[in-house]
């Protein structure tokens, strides 16, 4: 086989269950031996079942690793210590291709007799090359795919990248990601969307790894434990897989293994080297003929942020919302209490559950906001220790009063409702001009000279800027040029422009760019949305540099994000600031977008002889996206040939992939393994 890559373009809890135990229970001392002495028992027998099961169920292990490109590092020397470790299939973080960091392919560096298929998702333009995540493999990858996460607030661009593949004649899809570090708000979103996605995949058996950057609390990953099983944190087991510095970390257990319920997690550890900041983390998996534990109940409350007024010294506000039914949230001694939930985004509401430990309170309240100001009390009924609050429509905030002479006890606060997709949006370009035919709608702003450091400090010396138009466009009559001279000299020329954006909506950028000498260096956009009273929302600014690769010929980029709550205006703007040239756009839009969540591609036959003809199709889901724009093409057309409408032509021997590709800048692809014999 030819060694190659693809180019890289309801309760919970049943009742019964929650009523035998109280919060960290106790009890009769004699009730508690009879009880242990079962669980032994069962335990004794399970495990002598389950390693019978372990003798014919196909078993192997995966890995994740963020190599740290910045490091330079070793990629034959990582592919040594992958198979010495036993790995058949990983997924890496952090890796350059063809940039002016790391001048070379760093994935096909992992091809070798062991690991002879590899892959790459392009997260972001980097350096006048690319930057993302990748698998290196032992298996054949049938389809590959990659398609961007929301990334609002994050100094880059992210990407979920998935593979299917064969092993014993079972179907698994290995999903690769690297989430943001920036703020929680956004690894929320990002996960939940995650989530979302993994779940609507049709193959059986899932596996996600990641460099989750999930830096601030253990309990972040719970979001995963209602539908999935963790490998880092495996029966309270965590292992700190960064291995560098940086005091704004409050653990250091980043990454992990994450697998639906049909795969059984045997066994974690960790590999450490001074290659990467990160230490190779792996799994012993256990593939299953059905799931083990509770089905997923979509309960959104999970890992999200909660907070209380006031606590008990030995609790926290996320034993609310943990998957743990049996350690509660408690409050502190005296006066009423207030607890707020806020989801990772906006959802179509439909039930509240909150599970109350021995300690209940008086009276309780519940209401809903979107934007966690202005509140609606709804409806709320008693049931065998609970309360459920119906919820119907848009809630984001969940805010819950009580009071009482005991301190409240909660064991688990649940919240269940499904994304919201619109059925359509607005198709108007929020912004003024953005087709540069006229003058108007633009500012110049801050066309500066700093020169604060380094020799243009020393000798004064300043960038000028020229801001027009010219008839090289890309469509119309006329394009938008910044020139910039002073190749050495610090400045920063902006064209500003205000919008009116509506709070809690999906949004996308877009634009036509090319340049004569400028490099992906030279280049800054910014989305700043900001609220009411004029003042920037942290959370959600989008402040890229060094994201745009630059041609001497017109390209498409794409740019989606989500707004705050709080949002009412947003400022967009080009900066060029570095390097000396022009930097054109032409074709500049902000509208309302509803966001490619995953895209499915098939063939009707994968196997063909010269000359012979089959279909490919695409399904993209939700069935109404209209952020990005496909093509179909091949990976290698001296062995197949896809036209646009999916025909796939068998050339001559080999494989490739017929692939279905976004035609934008941030890299959006589906493919799937065609061989001719």
């Amino acid at each position: 086989m030819k060694k190659w890559r693809a180019a890289a373009a309801g309760c919970a809890v049943g009742l019964a269950a929650i009523s035998l135990f109280g919060c960290q229970s106790s009890g009769d001392s004699t009730t508690a031996a009879e009880e242990t002495t079962v669980s032994e028992a069962e335990s004794t027998e399970e495990t002598a079942e389950s390693a019978e099961e372990s003798q014919e169920n196909m078993t192997m292990r995966v890995a994740t690793w963020n190599v740290d490109s910045k490091a330079h590092p070793d990629i034959k020397k990582m592919s040594d210590i992958i198979k010495e470790n036993g790995v058949e299939i990983m997924g890496f973080q952090e890796i350059d291709v063809n940039n002016t960091r790391n001048d070379y392919d760093m994935v096909q560096d992992f091809v070798n007799d062991n690991y002879p298929y590899v892959h790459f998702a392009k997260g972001r333009d980097f350096a006048n090359g690319g930057f993302g995540v990748g698998v290196t493999s032992q298996y054949e990858l049938k389809e590959v795919s990659s398609i961007p996460i929301e990334s609002t607030g994050s100094k880059a661009t992210k990407v979920l990248e998935r593979t299917v593949f064969e092993k014993d004649g079972r179907e698994i899809a290995f999903y690769v990601t690297h989430t943001s570090w920036e703020n929680t708000d956004l690894r929320r979103r990002q996960f939940a969307e995650i989530i979302e996605r993994v779940k609507q995949d049709p193959v059986e058996y899932k596996i996600m790894v990641a460099d989750w950057n999930a830096d601030q609390s253990l309990y972040e990953f719970t979001m995963f434990e209602d539908a999935f099983n963790i490998a880092n944190g495996k029966d309270g087991k965590w292992f700190d897989t960064f291995n560098g510095t940086d005091d704004s970390m409050k653990v250091m257990t980043v990454d992990n293994i994450i697998t639906t319920k049909n795969i059984r997690i045997t066994d974690v550890g960790t590999v450490h080297s001074d290659m990467a900041d990160h230490d190779m983390l792996w799994a012993d998996l256990e593939f299953l003929d059905k799931a083990e534990g509770e089905p997923a109940t979509d309960n959104r409350a999970l890992g999200q942020e909660v907070t209380a007024s006031s606590t008990a010294e030995d609790s926290d506000p996320y034993m609310l919302n943990d998957y743990d039914m049996d350690t509660c949230w408690t409050a502190a001694e005296g006066g009423e209490q207030s607890v707020v939930l806020e989801l990772d985004r906006v959802y179509d509401g439909s039930q509240a559950e909150i599970y109350w430990g021995d300690a209940k309170p008086e009276s309780c309240t519940v209401a809903v906001s979107t934007d966690g100001t202005n509140y609606t009390e709804v409806s709320a009924a008693e049931a065998d220790g609970r309360t459920e609050a119906a919820l119907d429509g848009g809630v984001k905030f969940i805010r819950l009063e009580m009071s009482g002479n005991e301190p409240a006890q909660i064991r688990e606060l649940q919240v269940f409702g499904d994304f919201i997709v619109p059925e359509s949006v607005p198709e108007d370009n929020l912004l003024a001009n953005g087709d540069m035919e006229t003058e108007d709608g633009w500012e110049l702003a801050d066309i500066t000279a700093p020169a604060e450091d380094g020799d243009a400090a020393e000798e004064g010396e300043a960038a000028s800027y020229e801001f027009g138009y010219t008839e090289d466009a890309h469509s119309g009559s006329q394009a938008a040029v910044i020139t910039k001279s002073g190749k050495d000299a610090a400045g920063d020329g902006v064209i500003r422009q205000t919008i009116s954006i509506e709070p809690n909506k999906r949004y996308q950028l877009s634009f036509w760019h090319k340049t004569d000498t400028l490099d992906s260096a030279s280049f800054t956009y910014e989305i700043n949305q900001k609220d009411k009273d004029g003042n920037t929302i942290s959370t959600h600014l989008a402040s890229l540099n060094d994201n745009l690769n630059m041609s001497q010929e017109y390209r498409e980029f794409d740019y989606n994000f989500i707004t705050s709550p709080y949002a009412v205006s947003a400022d967009i703007a080009l900066h060029v600031v570095a390097g000396e040239g022009s930097l054109y756009v032409d074709d500049m839009a902000v509208r309302e977008v509803i966001p490619t969540e995953v895209i499915f591609v098939k063939a009707e036959n994968d196997e063909l002889a010269v000359g012979d003809t089959t279909k490919v199709t695409a399904q993209i889901l939700p069935e109404n996206a209209n952020d990005l724009t496909f093509h179909w093409t091949s990976s290698d057309e001296s062995v197949i040939t896809v036209a646009e409408d999916g025909t796939v032509t068998a050339v001559g021997a080999g494989s490739a992939y017929a692939q279905y590709v976004n035609s934008g800048d941030l890299t959006a692809e589906s493919s799937v393994l065609i061989t001719v014999k």
